[in-house]
């Protein structure tokens, strides 16, 4: 009684009760038959007290307690969830490390396994995304459809994502570079504005001034687009990160493209590259104003400025589309390296596993575990099965929520083989429970029950006491009576 309150509020717990029987009783004179002369007599037997009979374990269903937790499970109906440990890494498609796995129990699922029953049905996913328990037992059932990704398949993206790294360094530094170059092209719009409007006022002071500030504004402009400083070539310049990105034969682009031209039958990046590249490539060759411009020229090399921001400003759009494009193809050479599921199970036992990019998932009655993978597609990670026994009572405790198959409570292994699949029932089917997601089974013990077992057997004990007192007083009676 004590074991049965302490364990009110656990979730799946089967209440116990002990029974009694009496012991053997002495029998003082026997039992006489009937005689022509008397009838009959019984025997004349004295008890000799009480003694356990059978310690029981009452499988009723508990109440069930609405959670809205998805992985909260309750039976509704007989049946055990099958929980395990490994016992034989070689025979189970685990996950493991950098290791991918299809989930599926190779042969007997007792002989890969140690298994275990519980009618606790709070999951969790690991950090694999494995539907254990708290204590981290798997979730033994019908795994879903896993095709891991082929070793070309594998190569063929690693490629592609270095190339994708290569490009990605690459392509920062040209997208810094032009955005330095359109800063010095609006310092130098600016200073040849100002210039412009000092031949206007016709102040040689302020024309002289001026003319200064658009000439070393046009020589820095130039400087960073050569590289060219002062005489030496520092590598810095728009004309070395333009070379890096998009030269023929050997810039990231190309790696890109090369990489990617035969990939799913598509180049993502090649289409959009080309109108980048005739824009890209006009940039350090601009029409810029003239080393020294006259006043009759001003005009128009403020044209030519104010069109070169203009293909500045086209460029960093087409970069940018570049760029979502490539992060795309990224996301299309990542997919290539994960395991692919389908909307159907794969008829083999084994572990149920929910992708950790799924966008949702849910379970069914029948046990089915769906998901939503990131690309919006319904999939099936595999169907919860059940352990039925002939006789629940005969299963022994395990501690933690758990049972395990005792010699009187049948077996799940019906053909002597090790357990198969077929000997675990889909939710609903051939007499099992059916799952209630969102939900979990209470312990099936009454506490007004409980306390009025106690009562009882409480009283017993005291009036069994009284026999001791009883006792010392009639041989105090016969002492006295020699007395």
């Amino acid at each position: 009684m004590g074991n049965n309150i302490a364990n009110v509020n656990t979730y799946g717990y089967k209440k116990s009760r002990t029974t009694f029987k009496d012991l053997i009783s002495q029998q003082i004179s026997g039992a006489g038959a009937a005689n022509g002369a008397r009838g009959g007599t019984n025997a004349q037997q004295v008890g000799l007290g009480t003694q356990t009979s059978s310690i029981d374990v009452i499988h009723t269903t508990g109440a069930t307690q609405t959670t809205a937790r998805t992985l909260d499970l309750a039976l509704s109906g007989d049946g055990f969830f099958p929980v395990a440990t490994i016992s034989d890494l070689a025979r189970v498609g685990v996950d493991r490390g950098n290791q991918m796995g299809n989930n599926v129990i190779t042969g007997a699922i007792d002989r890969a396994m140690n298994l275990s029953y519980t009618r606790a049905g709070n999951f969790y996913m690991d950090d694999r995304g494995y539907l254990v328990t708290s204590d981290g037992l798997f979730l033994v059932g019908e795994t879903g459809e896993k095709t891991l990704p082929t070793d070309a398949a594998i190569t063929k993206a690693n490629e592609a994502l270095t190339a994708i790294n290569t490009f990605e360094d690459s392509y920062k530094k040209v997208l810094d570079a032009v955005k330095v170059l359109e800063n010095k092209s609006n310092t130098l719009l600016t200073a040849y504005n100002e210039y412009e409007d000092a031949i206007a006022t016709g102040n040689n002071t302020k024309i002289t001034s001026a003319k200064t500030a658009a000439d070393n504004a046009l020589k820095d402009f130039k400087e960073y687009v050569t590289g060219d400083v002062n005489g030496g070539y520092n590598g810095v310049g728009y004309d070395n990160a333009a070379k890096q990105f998009n030269d023929a034969s050997t810039g990231a682009v190309k790696v890109l493209n090369d990489k990617i031209t035969t990939y799913n039958g598509k180049a993502p990046v090649s289409d959009i590259i080309t109108p980048v590249s005739s824009n890209v490539a006009v940039l350090p060759t601009a029409e810029y104003p003239q080393n020294n411009p006259t006043a009759d020229s001003i005009t128009d090399d403020i044209s030519k400025i104010k069109a070169l921001l203009d293909k500045i400003t086209n460029s960093k759009v087409d970069l940018d589309q570049v760029a979502q494009s490539v992060v795309t193809f990224e996301n299309s050479a990542e997919n290539l390296t994960t395991p692919k599921w389908s909307d159907a199970l794969s008829g083999e036992a084994g572990l149920i596993q929910i992708p950790l990019d799924a966008q949702s998932f849910s379970i069914g009655p029948d046990g089915t575990v769906s998901f939503v993978n990131s690309s919006g597609q319904l999939n099936v990670a595999g169907q919860i099965r059940l352990a039925n026994f002939a006789n629940a009572g005969g299963l022994e405790k395990a501690g933690g929520n758990l049972f395990r198959e005792s010699s009187n409570s049948g077996s799940v292994d019906k053909n002597a083989n090790g357990i198969q699949l077929d000997e675990l029932f889909a939710p609903g089917t051939d007499g099992v429970a059916s799952i209630v997601a969102g939900a979990l089974e209470m312990s099936n013990v009454d506490l007004s029950e409980e306390f009025t077992e106690m009562i009882v057997a409480q009283r017993g004990f005291q009036s069994n006491t009284k026999i001791i007192t009883t006792s010392d007083e009639i041989l105090q009676e016969l002492v006295n009576l020699k007395r």
